[in-house]
Formats: C-alpha cells, structure tokens, sequence
C-alpha cells in the first residue's frame, strides 16, 4: 500500500507513516541531515533537514513530519537555504578544530604535509614519499629550495619554532633518490594509466613542465618536453647556485620524471626550431608554455649601458653553471637587490673568490623580501650590507665600476606593503668596484609570441584561464612562471599539475571543471591569534639543520645542507601538532558548510574549548568538534553499553562516558565502533596505529547519513547492525 504525495512538482509514491526525511530519499530526493540514522527513532538535534509543506507554516523538520496522501513537499527555496546556513552557523560558532592543517593550506601544491610527517615519525619512509608525489614530482629540489611558505603558518610556532618540514621531505626524498633509477628496487614511480593514443608537446623543462610531464604521463598521454637550453631544470639548474641545488642531485630526480616516459629534447627553441602549428603537425594534442622568467631586469641608472663591468644578476648565476663566468678572484663585488636572487649572487661571488663583496639595498634588513635563512647564509660568509642605500648612476673607467650612491630613509607604505624609500638630500657618495650585479627582479621573455602563438599577454605574462589554464588559442595551454611572474618552484610546480589535469581533460574530451573549493574550518586565522595554553603539547627542542662550517664552505660550492639523520628525522615529526582532522573528508559539517557557504564567525562569541581524549585503545575523542547530534549516544544504548550521555546544560553540554570518565578508563565500552561509525564529525575518529576490531568503522558507513542512496548505504547499515549484535554478544558474553 502506498500514498501520493508531491516533491519538488514530481508526482512520488510514499509510505504510509512515513517520515518526509524517508520519503524524499527513497525517490531519489536527498535532504542533509547530520543527526539522522535509519535505524534510530528522529531526534531533529540539527535542525538543518527543514523542507516547506503545502499548508503548514515555517520549515519543518523533515525527520518529525510524517508524510499523509496528497502532501505536497518542496525541499529547496530560499527560505530552507536561509535556515539550514543559519543552522549551520549556529554549530559552526562552537566547533573548534582546523579542517585541514593551516600548512597544508598555505602549500601552493597543497601537499598533505601533516600525512607524510606523520609517516617520517612512525619510520614509514616509502609511505611519505609516495603521499609526497601525489602533488609535488620534485620534493629532492623543493627540500632544498622551497621558500617553505608552509612552514610559516606551522602552529609549532606558538611554542618553540616551527617544524622543519622542508628538510622533512628532503629527507625522505634523498633515501627514495639513492636507491637509484632503473635498479630493482629502485626509485618510486607511480602506476600510469593504459596509454591514450594521444601526444602533449610541453615547451620549458622547468619546473612547471617537468611537474606537468610527470602527471600527464601517468594519465597515459605521451609527452615531450623541448627546452631551448643544454640541460633541464630552468631556473632550478640556471638560477640557483650549486650549492643550494647540486646539480648531480637535480639530474637524479629529473630523471626519476623521464623514467616514468617522459622524452626531454633539448636545444629546441620555441617560436623558431618549433612552432605550433609544427607541434600540431606532429600530432600534439595539447600544447603547454612553461616557460619561466630568466630575463633579469637592468639597475636603470645613468651609465649603464656604457659600462662592461655591469652584469645583470640572472645571466651571471647562469654563467656559473656553464663555467663562464668573469673571474672574481681577489675583486670587489657589489650586487644590488635584497631578493633571494641577490643572495645567490652575493653568495657565489663570495665562492668564487671575491675579496670584498657588498649588498647594496634601498630598505632595512626587516624589508628584505630574500628568506630570513639566506640572509643570515649571507652575513655568516662575509657579505657587507650597505641597507638603506641606492645606486643614482655607474660609469666606467678601465676596469673600475664608479657607483654614484646615496643613503635612503623609510617614508609611508607602498603598494607591496612596505615603506617607501626616498633619498636623503646631500647624502650623495662614491663607490669604487670591480662589477656590479644588477638583482632587482626578472621577468619574462616572450618575443616568441608571434604568428601561429599569438597568445594574449598582460604585463609580459601570459594571460591563462585561472580554472582551464587554456590561453586564448585552443589547445594552448601556460602555466608556471610565465603566467605569474616570477614567483616560486613550489608554485611552478602547482600550476603544471593544474595544468596536465586540464590538458588530459581536453586531450579526452571532457570538460575541464573548476579546482572543488571545500570549507575549512580554522581555530584562527593565524596562529598569532591562539592562546598558547589550548596547545595540548610540551616543548620539544627543534632540530636545526646540519651544515657545513664557515671555512669548509670557504672559495667552493659543495652543498651547505647536509641532511637529517634518520634519528634527526623522526625526532622532528615527532614536533608536529597533527592539526588537521583526520575525518576532514567524509565530515559532513564540512560538506554542508561549504554547499551552504556558512562563515564560522557569522555568531562569533566565547569559545568552550575541551582537551583531545586519546586514552582508548582504539578510539580518539574530540569534544571540541562535537555539535551533540546524540548518534553515538543513542547508537550505543541501541548496542547495550549506554557508554556516552549528556552532561551539562546549555553551551556547557558535552557528551561523556559514566562520571565524565576518559573513555579509555571506563568499563563499559567493548570497542564496537559503532559510535566512530556513526559521527557525522571527527568528533569520534579511529586512532591512526590501530583498526577497531568489528566492520562497523572500517564501513564507515556515511551512506545513510544523507549524502547518497544505493547498494552501498544498505550493505553498511547491514554492516552496522550485525555489528550491533556482536557488540551485544560480547557484551552478554563478557
């Protein structure tokens, strides 16, 4: 027997006594909920599963109405989406935990930096690595060079400093990097899927290229990438001296990436051995620029162009690795910039013999855009600052560089955020070298952009879709440096994933959807704003970087890092705080706060903040990410054990085992996991070392939860159930 009822202007067959809740779903029509279970009686503790019934004011929960012939349903409108994201906020204002860990947000590849120092601390090195590669095919170079932007949202330095994450993954890269290529076993790769028949050309064996290269191999296109210079790597091998990035060690890892298939040919430049419509020709069925910024910008002084001894800063690094560099032996040296780029120069001229080397910088120290590491590299190998100081003109005479100088104070912010140099009157001075570096930025060279590649530009980048990555020419793609600006590796590296995402998804016909934005819930904005006191950790000692001394690093560019040892390593992950949560993703607060677009501070106030109960063998219990949905108190009485009831009144509520006991210590509880099964949060999580001992958590039986029907939500309630009279039997057993 069955009634009629409407949903959403469909004519639908019910049950009779039937919940709407239940109704809605067996015709196909979800309602979120985060309380409902199928086989628990309707509680309505969230308040979001509101419908509008024909007749009845308001909007009702959908759990309590019961459907009647003739109903006439609507399960979405403006006033329902009103409610339910006021709802939302409401449990939102009392959940505190960070979704996902503030350094995995702040990683341009967002690599799961928390999961693979989890692996390092728990010695399970393989593991690390390969979580490692599933965002980023260079973590050898990014371990040396990354600009560790995650490193600065670490929540560690709320205590004593940040972890060292970058030499984290430099470690188990180099473990992964000497069991050598083409050996059994040898160096990680990845599965690739059957091959596609179909070709992608890539111009540029930069970063951006080289990563692209690795994940359109593995999506199983054919890919070539033509780099214009001798060598791979771009800036990695041009830009960044030797001893920072070996160049034995970057050839290593690169050809981890052409083992996977990838074919590099080299002394092809773009716009002139090849072309476009050549490449097309040859069968690309996509084509990617990578190409990076290696065209440095001049000081733009009077004299300049008349002066021989004046080198631009890029082209000198570059001039390095081919061992064509002036001699700076016994010379004076004055590089002009305060970027990372001026230290590499200061740095190498140092190297390379210089007698006196000088950073000429127009601001202070604390302005400086170059990594706080490489400034103090700097000083600790001799490098003279002269800060506040400009250089008005150069001129030449023999081998001596006249530098016309003048010393500078600090006025309002800029547009980049920092004070406005302006000069001093009548500080003028004279400085005598024998060259001058100019390091005050680079940017793109694009004079190939012509004829069959008239991509569009903006500010000498390359204008690409944010989503697609497509230039304005179907089938051209750009990605990396020549697209931003000069930017990072790691950045680099992120847009050439996007990138070969975009290009298999072209190459296949599909469409190429927009990068998924989730919700992320944080317990701040920056780690600044949280009370030191809610860090559940002790003080451990950081573990600093081993390096070579000052003399052994004296007139040679052997590399200056040395590595963790493997005790170094695992006692440095061992400093990580885990800030993630670890059911981030199949929580269903989170999935309804971002399809709802709710704002965690939209009913701001005081905060109960409860410390993290790990005292179970196999459970962890997070009260602070608890919204009192009561599932995993009415599931557990269901089962027999009655561990978990309410505590408390008002925002004082908590859910606890008998006498607020830790749930390890109390007696009851026979480690089910109905309740983890259960939790619509990560509220209550399985510990990460061990697994519960019935099915019903490794189910984790979501289906009924109200994101999805079918064979898969009634094999996990099935689960759950005789989970239910296992838990019962031992309960009666025991």
């Amino acid at each position: 027997m069955s009634i009629n009822i409407t949903i959403n202007g469909k004519q639908c067959e019910a049950k009779p006594n039937q919940s709407v809740l239940d109704a809605c779903r067996e015709n196909g029509v979800v309602i979120p909920t985060l309380c409902h279970d199928p086989r628990l009686n309707p509680f309505g503790s969230c308040m979001i599963c509101r419908v509008e019934i024909e007749g009845e004011r308001g909007v009702p929960l959908s759990c309590g109405a019961q459907v009647r012939d003739g109903m006439v349903i609507r399960t979405e409108s403006d006033a329902i989406k009103k409610s339910r994201k006021t709802c939302l906020e409401l449990l939102l204002s009392q959940h505190y935990g960070d979704c996902t860990a503030p350094c995995v947000l702040e990683c341009p590849a967002h690599t799961d930096v928390q999961g693979y120092i989890r692996h390092i601390a728990n010695g399970h090195y393989d593991e690390a690595l390969k979580l490692i590669k599933e965002t980023n095919p260079l973590p050898v170079v990014c371990g040396r060079i990354c600009t560790r932007p995650c490193e600065t949202k670490c929540r560690r330095n709320i205590l004593e400093g940040k972890v060292g994450i970058a030499y984290l993954k430099r470690f188990v890269a180099d473990i992964d990097l000497k069991k050598g290529v083409g050996r059994r076993p040898g160096s990680y790769l990845p599965a690739k899927k059957s091959p596609t028949g179909k070709k992608a050309a890539i111009i540029g064996a930069g970063p951006a290229g080289l990563s692209a290269a690795w994940f359109l191999t593995q999506e199983g296109h054919s890919v070539t990438i033509y780099e214009k210079q001798e060598s791979p790597g771009g800036m990695l091998r041009y830009g960044i001296p030797s001893y920072r990035m070996p160049r034995e060690t970057l050839d290593q890892e690169i050809e981890i990436i052409k083992s996977l298939g990838v074919q590099i040919v080299y002394n092809k430049e773009f716009g002139k051995d090849i072309t476009v419509n050549s490449l097309k020709a040859d069968g690309a069925g996509a084509i990617l620029l990578a190409v990076g910024s290696q065209k440095g910008y001049p000081l733009g002084v009077d004299g300049e162009s008349k002066c021989a001894n004046v080198l631009i800063g890029i082209e000198f690094l570059g001039s390095v690795t081919r061992g064509k560099h002036p001699d700076f032996n016994g010379k004076k040296i004055a590089v002009v910039g305060g970027g990372n780029t001026a230290m590499d120069c200061v740095r190498t001229s140092m190297r390379l013999g210089a007698q006196n080397v000088k950073l000429i910088y127009r601001r202070t120290i604390k302005e400086m855009p170059a990594d706080e590491l490489e400034i103090e590299e700097a000083q600790l190998e001799g490098v003279e600052f002269d800060i506040l100081t400009n250089p008005l003109s150069v001129s030449q005479s023999g081998s001596t560089v006249t530098m016309k100088l003048t010393k500078m104070e600090l006025g309002e912010p800029d547009a980049s955020g920092r004070r406005s140099p302006r000069p001093v009157a009548g500080s003028e001075y004279n400085l005598d070298v024998d060259y001058v570096i100019s390091a005050i930025g680079q940017t793109q060279d694009l004079s190939f952009i012509s004829g069959d590649c008239s991509v569009s530009t903006n500010r000498d980048c390359i204008v690409a879709d944010t989503h697609t990555m497509m230039t304005n020419i179907d089938g051209v793609f750009a990605a990396g440096d020549g697209v931003t600006g000069p930017k990072t590796a790691i950045m680099a590296i992120a847009g050439g994933k996007r990138a070969a995402l975009a290009m298999s998804h072209y190459m296949n016909g599909k469409t190429i959807a927009a990068e998924e934005i989730l919700y992320n819930h944080l317990k701040a904005k920056d780690y600044k704003d949280i009370d030191s006191s809610k860090i559940e950790a002790e003080e451990i000692e950081k573990i600093h970087m081993p390096m070579l001394t000052e003399e052994q690093r004296s007139h040679n560019f052997k590399e200056v890092e040395l590595g963790f040892s493997e005790e170094q390593a695992k006692k440095e992950a061992q400093r990580c705080l885990q800030c993630g949560c670890a059911d981030a993703d199949e929580c269903k607060l989170r999935n309804y706060a971002a399809a709802y677009n709710a704002n965690q501070d939209a009913f701001a106030g005081e905060q109960i903040t409860h410390p993290i109960d790990d005292s179970h063998r196999f459970i962890v219990r997070d009260r602070n990410k608890c919204i009192l949905c009561a599932r995993c108190v009415r599931i557990c009485i269901e089962s027999g054990s009655g561990v978990f009831g309410f505590v408390g009144r008002g925002f004082d509520t908590t859910v606890e085992p008998p006498f607020s006991l830790p749930l390890g210590e109390e007696k009851t509880c026979n480690s089910c996991g109905l309740c983890v099964s259960t939790c619509p949060t990560g509220a209550l999580t399985p510990r990460k070392d061990v697994k519960l001992p019935t099915t019903a958590y490794t189910d984790r039986a979501h289906a009924e939860n109200g994101l999805g029907e079918g064979s898969g939500a009634s094999e996990a309630i099935t689960s759950i159930e005789e989970a239910i009279r296992q838990a019962k039997r031992s309960k009666i057993n025991s």
